[in-house]
Order: C-alpha cells, then sequence, then structure tokens
C-alpha cells in the first residue's frame, strides 16, 4: 500500500468513526427524549386485600408509557401492604422504585385476614422509604411541577390528606386517576352504592373530589364488567416470567373458593391513564359530589366536574393488557 493510499485509508477510517460516533449520540439523545417523554406516574394502592392492586402494581411496572417514580400505600397495615410492594418490586429489579407508607387505619372488617401478607412476610432484602406517604407525594410533585399524574385504587386516606396538610400542591398535579365511585348500576348492583375506596374514607374522598385538579374516576359501573376469565389466566401462566409467576402466587392466596375470579377494577384505572378514552365508550364530564354516607352522586348544584369512564371494551382492553403483563 503507498503513503497516499494509506492516508486516504486513515481519513475514511476516521471519518467512519465520526459518524458511528454522531449516530451513537443521535440514538442516546433519541433514549433520553423517550424517557423524558414518558408519564410520571404514582400508584397510590392498598395492595394486599383484593387482588387486582398486585396485577395493577405489574401493570404499571410493564408500561412503557410510564415511568414510575414511586408506590404509596394506603388503608388499614400499611407496613404489610408496603412489604408485599416492596417484595414485588425487588423480583422484578425495580428497587428503584421508592415505596412509601401511609398512616395506619382500622381494618374493616376488624377480623379481615388478608392472606396475600403471607407472600412477603419474612421479606427484608428491600425496603420502605422512611418518609410518610403524604410528605413523599408533596415532595415529588413540588420537584415535579405540572408532571406527576396521581392514580390511586384504593381507599384515599393518602391523596385526601395530601389536600388537606399541603393544598399548594393540588394545581401543580398533571392529572388524578382514580378507580373509585359508583354513579349508576352496576354488574352486581340494580343501583348506585357506596364504593368502597370512597366509603372507607369519606372526608378524603370528599376533599379529593373538590379538589382544582383534573380528575377522572373509573366507577363500579365500568369495571364490574370486567373479570379474567380461566382461558386468559391460564394464557398469561404459560408466558412463565417472573411478573407472571409472581402474579399467579399472589392470586392463589387470594382465591377463597373455586368460582372466585378477579375483577380488573384497579387496571382499568391505569389502562385509562395510559391510553386516555381508549377503552371505554363514553367518558363524560359530570358533576358530582361525594355525600357522608359515602355515595358518590351527581349533583348538578353542588357537585365538581369530574371526568367519568363508561362503557368499558372489556376485549379490546384484555387483550392489551395481557399482552402488556407477559412481555418479556
Amino acid at each position: 500500500m503507498t503513503a497516499r493510499s494509506t492516508s486516504a485509508a486513515h481519513r475514511n477510517a476516521r471519518r467512519a468513526g465520526a459518524i458511528a460516533l454522531a449516530w451513537a449520540l443521535i440514538a442516546a439523545a433519541a433514549t433520553v427524549d423517550a424517557q423524558d417523554a414518558r408519564m410520571k406516574v404514582v400508584l397510590d394502592t392498598d395492595i394486599g386485600t383484593d387482588i387486582d392492586d398486585g396485577w395493577a402494581l405489574g401493570y404499571a411496572l410493564k408500561s412503557p408509557s410510564f415511568d414510575l417514580v414511586g408506590v404509596t400505600v394506603s388503608d388499614a397495615d400499611t407496613p404489610q401492604r408496603a412489604r408485599l410492594a416492596c417484595k414485588l418490586l425487588y423480583r422484578l429489579g425495580r428497587t428503584d422504585v421508592p415505596v412509601a407508607v401511609g398512616r395506619q387505619t382500622a381494618a374493616v372488617p376488624a377480623d379481615r385476614l388478608d392472606y396475600q401478607f403471607a407472600w412477603a412476610e419474612d421479606f427484608e432484602a428491600y425496603k420502605p422509604i422512611a418518609t410518610p406517604a403524604v410528605e413523599f407525594l408533596a415532595d415529588i410533585i413540588r420537584k415535579n411541577p405540572g408532571q406527576i399524574t396521581l392514580v390511586a385504587v384504593g381507599p384515599l386516606q393518602n391523596i385526601g390528606d395530601l389536600v388537606r396538610l399541603h393544598p399548594d400542591v393540588v394545581p401543580l398535579v398533571k392529572r388524578v386517576v382514580l378507580m373509585s365511585g359508583s354513579i349508576g348500576p352496576n354488574a352486581s348492583s340494580p343501583v348506585p352504592v357506596a364504593e368502597w375506596n370512597v366509603r372507607l374514607a369519606i372526608p378524603e374522598a370528599q376533599r379529593v373530589y373538590a379538589a382544582s385538579w383534573p380528575l377522572t374516576i373509573v366507577p363500579l359501573d365500568a369495571t364490574t364488567y370486567v373479570r379474567l376469565d380461566d382461558q386468559e389466566r391460564e394464557s398469561l401462566r404459560k408466558a412463565g416470567t417472573p411478573l407472571v409467576i409472581a402474579l399467579e402466587a399472589l392470586l392463589r392466596l387470594w382465591t377463597e373458593r373455586p368460582t372466585s375470579r378477579m375483577t380488573l377494577h384497579d387496571q382499568l384505572a391505569l389502562a385509562e391513564t395510559q391510553h386516555p378514552g381508549r377503552f371505554f365508550g363514553r367518558c363524560d364530564a359530570t358533576p358530582v359530589r361525594v355525600d357522608d354516607k359515602g355515595y358518590t352522586r351527581v349533583d348538578q348544584k353542588n357537585g365538581r366536574p369530574v371526568n367519568v369512564c363508561l362503557e368499558p371494551k372489556r376485549d379490546e382492553f384484555m387483550r392489551h393488557y395481557l399482552a402488556q403483563l407477559a412481555a418479556k
């Protein structure tokens, strides 16, 4: 090879290296942009009683749209609930997600046994943070003004306390989505009922519904029509991923009798968060207030506008949900 050809080869190599570097920088920038574009979400949950909470946390972790920046736990034995959430996060390698414990309250009923707690009763490898849930919420909202979406799928002690103790953060919240309420008939009742998440924390629910933030609810009117059937469960079980194995274990602990089937209350709230309006026939702005007995009343005079999601597109949602959980 001549000196001239050697020099040309060196120039070409440098040019190729510069091009490769440029593409690497572009790819890295695109990755950062994609991460920045993900929705910052905090999931507030009473994980450990009904089964849908654990399966909802799994869904939130698998969503490519979510940047799950924290989990807060509410209602009754919150330290036990937090331990369960921590174990699920640990099993999935997500110890980057902090878990904050809400205040303890009396169990309803008092003799209730939450068998899912047994799955994590001796777990110590990943622990909740020391900051109480309400202070964690206030802090992360202030650090990310206009960016945090709160998704609450349990009784509203934490979110209600946030409004009461830190009203300044209310206008800083991007959106609030609740699995909450009962506006009309549902699959279990021909008339509205005092829904569990509202009834167990009525003063807190009243504050949350009355606060001046963008509020969407996914009520019993929608969720009670969406249940996991045996074929879907078996199809998911065959995926055999660490998440699916953990969720199946929790489901077996929760199952009270052979006829028990999971209703996907909380997952539908997360689906609405991920894809607003996609999985419902209607999402109507409706004036709603919470009365002193825990009913979510449509009240044209005293209600505050709330986006109410109705008419679930069950099959479309289930295809999306199961595929997201099963993804490697």
